[in-house]
């Protein structure tokens, strides 16, 4: 006798988004990675509530941090904290007049949706062939970006572009009367060179980053009224994130074992 059997009910696209999501933004960190990362935004949040500066501000402290923890991980989510970080921080670069905040701003909400694009294309489950073979399914792991990184010669030529668009740029600011129009200019033009290399997946955006957060903690220092210390946080905090960003890249760059 045959028994009939009900076939299992498929899964809506919407729960199968939802729990990709999820999967992107919760799992897979090692034990050192939740501890880091959760006092991180718990610092963020702790500053901005503290010495609130308004909810520009604290959107763009606690988005901001989000943002870079999950491109530190390799995770394709931060491009849509990227976008809740920058749109406030836009605003935030205007009323403090720096013009070349204000490039920098409206080029990063643009290029979080060119780097989602190639990101998608690049994506990795952390897992050996030999291991994808013993298990029937790798729906629901998370997926980390694969990385590259710079060769020397390629190194120093981003080195002598940063030197001369930063003289540029920055003389340029000079004559539309920017405060501060080289230290300006400087995180400008070493931000969008820092951003196309995390948009093409290159390790070194990292030491870019670096230098760029030590600056614009003193930028955010000169604003009137003492400086924007939540912004000023969420630097600190970056610089912290950066350093783990080059070492989990740095791994992230290295090919999947065969077997």
């Amino acid at each position: 006798m045959t028994v009939a059997t009900t076939p299992a009910p498929q899964e809506s696209t919407l729960s199968r988004y939802a729990r990709a999501v999820y999967t992107d933004l919760f799992t897979g960190y090692t034990p050192f990675e939740k501890i880091f990362f959760a006092t991180l935004i718990a610092l963020q949040i702790l500053v901005s509530a503290t010495v609130f500066e308004g909810w520009l501000s604290a959107v763009t402290a606690v988005a901001g941090m989000i943002c870079v923890i999950l491109v530190g991980k390799g995770r394709i989510s931060n491009y849509f904290f990227g976008v809740v970080q920058n749109v406030p921080y836009l605003i935030l670069a205007f009323q403090a007049y720096f013009i070349g905040e204000i490039t920098i701003a409206a080029f990063y909400v643009i290029t979080q949706f060119w780097g989602l694009y190639m990101w998608r294309k690049n994506m990795r489950v952390e897992k050996s062939q030999a291991q994808r073979a013993a298990t029937s399914t790798i729906e629901g792991e998370p997926r980390d970006v694969m990385t590259r990184r710079l060769t020397l010669p390629q190194i120093g030529l981003a080195v002598v572009i940063l030197g001369l668009l930063t003289w540029g740029y920055g003389y340029l600011l000079t004559q539309w009367g920017s405060n501060q129009p080289y230290v300006d200019g400087f995180t400008t033009v070493i931000a969008v060179m820092a951003q196309i290399l995390m948009v093409f997946r290159f390790r070194e955006q990292w030491v870019g980053w670096l230098v760029l957060n030590a600056v614009q903690i003193y930028l955010w220092s000169t604003v009137d009224g003492g400086g924007n210390l939540a912004i000023m946080a969420m630097y600190a905090g970056f610089i912290a994130n950066s350093l783990y960003g080059w070492y989990n890249w740095s791994k992230l760059s290295r090919p999947l074992p065969q077997s």
